[in-house]
């Protein structure tokens, strides 16, 4: 309407306003106390070991923020927020502080972001911080708190129209034009890309739905000329799985999950965790596609057999680096799993060296999750190994009264001695695959 003073843009009139709004509990307290030259070097960590491939935050401006935030010019309460997951993923992967010093950052990073002030009003620090603690909560807790973490962060990146155009960005963040820059506009994308890459992967492996926003305004990241830039390949990755919701078109589904499966196997990941991402991508999708289609094209499970075999030097390379990241040990696991659940010769085949790959890291981690998933995977292939002696029983006990008349008896007098077996009998050019018999399942 052209009014001359416009009105602030917010909720007008969501409800009856009969209650106060809480007041703000949260504090800036980093600062007191850790010291600076704590902080910056496992700020130095964070950014030469898990940036490189969650890169969305803008490295030199961080720094400066930093260092201002300890020498007397506070920045925001959700600024603390990610300095708190920064320090505290630092911290998960060299060891450097104590647990309940790491504990503490993600409470308060918890206690800032949950804040009833701070929460009103989303802005891209908040993002980045969900970010963080999505990343931490990922390697350290269980798969349903992580999912709901990365889900918030998703309603976060739609509620800032970080999926949108940078303009709607300011729009919403009450950020000004003046502050939209062409680096400003590299690091929404990067926020939103990460955020909805990791929403992606998290959803995808524990089979839960995924909240899909689309980024219909932005186009895929640029391969980066930056050394040791990997995000743009995790965003490729996941651009390759498909987001068809379930209960559609089964056919298409499953056209959808086999042109995903090969398109994944065709990206490069040039990052050990990248390896194991595309690894655990894969395997999600064949288990969807087995639930569709038990039958599965000899071409696709090769090119599942080939990604978990390309992901156990991934992973043994990180655990002797001590990297925790959390596919070290899950994608290694779920290799087992698929390769008995596959249950050819060429996986069986491959299982020696995935069951050598998980007791190494189990070794290395010495701890009760790591243990518990090799004793799990050593009583799977002691299952599997029972059902295929209780297969050759049943085999043995169908051939065994009739093996020995049959070697009396010779050849048969009564056919022609010249007779051309593969000409009389076409089926005998084909002769009966015992791998194949060994791996029905003569019991069900």
């Amino acid at each position: 309407m052209q009014a001359a003073k416009p009105p602030r843009l917010h909720s007008f009139g969501y409800h009856t306003g009969i209650r106060k709004e809480p007041d703000s509990t949260a504090s800036l307290r980093i600062a007191k106390r850790m010291p600076w030259n704590t902080a910056r070097t496992l700020l130095e960590y964070f950014f030469a070991t898990i940036h490189p491939v969650f890169g969305f935050l803008d490295k030199d401006g961080f720094y400066e923020r930093c260092e201002t935030h300890w020498h007397g010019q506070p920045q925001t309460p959700d600024f603390e927020a990610i300095v708190c997951g920064v320090v505290a993923l630092a911290s998960l992967f060299n060891g450097s502080l104590d647990q309940g010093e790491e504990m503490w950052l993600i409470l308060h990073a918890k206690e800032i972001l949950e804040d009833p002030f701070v929460s009103r009003f989303p802005s891209i620090d908040q993002i980045a911080a969900w970010i963080l603690r999505t990343i931490y909560l990922r390697a350290t807790t269980r798969p349903h708190v992580a999912w709901i973490c990365s889900c918030t962060t998703m309603h976060l990146v739609e509620a800032t129209g970080l999926n949108q155009a940078p303009q709607l960005v300011m729009l919403t963040t009450n950020k000004g034009a003046q502050d939209s820059t062409p680096e400003l506009s590299d690091i929404l994308k990067r926020t939103a890309r990460v955020a909805h890459s990791l929403h992606i992967v998290i959803a995808y492996e524990y089979g839960r739905s995924v909240m899909n926003l689309e980024f219909p305004s932005q186009e895929a990241l640029p391969l980066s000329d930056r050394a040791g830039d990997f995000t743009p390949c995790l965003c490729s990755l996941v651009e390759a799985v498909p987001l068809t919701p379930m209960g559609t078109d089964s056919m298409a589904t499953m056209q959808d999950l086999s042109s995903a499966i090969n398109k994944l196997a065709d990206t490069p990941a040039s990052h050990n965790f990248l390896v194991l991402v595309r690894a655990d991508l894969i395997f999600s999708i064949y288990r969807r596609l087995r639930l569709l289609e038990p039958n599965i094209r000899q071409i696709l499970l090769d090119e599942v057999i080939c990604a978990g075999m390309s992901a156990l030097p991934a992973a043994r390379a990180l655990a002797s680096q001590n990297l925790p990241w959390w596919n070290i040990i899950s994608t290694v696991f779920q290799f087992v799993c698929v390769l008995l659940a596959i249950d050819t010769h060429a996986s069986v085949t491959n299982l020696p060296d995935a069951m050598d790959t998980l007791g190494m890291i189990v070794d290395q981690l010495k701890t009760h999750l790591a243990t518990e998933a090799l004793a799990t995977a050593r009583n799977l292939v002691r299952a599997s190994l029972d059902r295929r002696r209780k297969g050759v029983g049943i085999l043995e006990s169908i051939v065994g009264s009739t093996a020995s008349d049959d070697a009396v008896e010779g050849p048969d007098s009564d056919l022609p001695q010249n007779l051309d077996f593969s000409t009389s009998f076409p089926y005998y050019q084909h002769p009966v695959d015992l791998d194949f018999l060994l791996n029905m399942d003569l019991l069900n």
